[in-house]
């Protein structure tokens, strides 16, 4: 896999959805860092849908959804 910095300017423009792992990707300590939390809100800015992944009880799911970007 290659950071995005890498890809070209017209392949970049082309994606529309970042799939990522929560706990210890984008969490730290079972907590968003404000630095994950502005980068959430800077790909929603840009209009970019973030879906996260996790292993954890499908009530989890419910929380995520009201309280993140």
């Amino acid at each position: 896999m290659r950071p995005l910095c890498e890809f070209p300017q017209e392949d970049l423009r082309k994606i529309k959805f970042i799939l990522t792992d929560i706990d210890d990707t984008l969490t730290t300590n079972g907590r968003l860092p404000a630095k994950s939390y502005h980068a959430l809100e800077k790909l929603h800015q840009v209009d970019l849908k973030v879906i996260p992944i996790t292993g954890r009880p499908a009530g989890w799911c419910d929380h995520i959804a009201r309280m993140w970007p």
